[in-house]
């Protein structure tokens, strides 16, 4: 009788115990999809860095925040046209090319640079410790051969 008992708390304990581990494995999942910082919210950033790192004055800072957003934009338009032009390579590849050719030649175009920003953080890609490019987007055979 008391062995019964017993292996029934201790099925009701492991099975509480999965479901809490379950949940926070949820809740850090949830955790680290962050959103890409506006550009105002980067400028802001390198501007306190600056601040702090410089030793720059409140009319000093406003100047540099200036500038520095200035070049933040720039750099987002540059961004948003690269996006598009690449959308576009994309789309007439695809009506050039058959299924297969057009699969094959996206695993070609390899990773690009700095594509794996915010979206592995605890499941980083493999060889991204060793300073490789990160493999997403259905390029990971291309970014295979690349590391061998």
């Amino acid at each position: 009788m008391k062995k019964g008992i017993f292996a029934i708390a201790a099925a009701l304990c492991l099975l509480a115990g999965s479901n809490a581990s379950a949940q926070n494995a949820d809740n850090r999942n949830k955790q680290i999809v962050k959103e890409r910082p506006t550009v105002e919210q980067i400028a802001q950033r390198r501007t306190d860095r600056m601040t702090k790192e410089l030793g720059l004055d409140e009319v000093q800072s406003k100047k540099v925040y200036t500038v520095v957003l200035k070049q933040q934009q720039q750099i987002e338009s540059h961004r948003e046209q690269m996006r598009k032009e690449r959308q576009a390579e994309a789309a007439q590849m695809k009506s050039i090319l058959t299924t297969e050719q057009y699969d094959k030649w996206m695993q070609m175009q390899g990773p690009r640079p700095c594509e794996h920003r915010g979206k592995m953080q605890a499941g980083k890609c493999p060889g991204q410790d060793k300073g490789k490019a990160c493999c997403q987007n259905g390029r990971k055979a291309a970014c295979d051969k690349k590391g061998k």
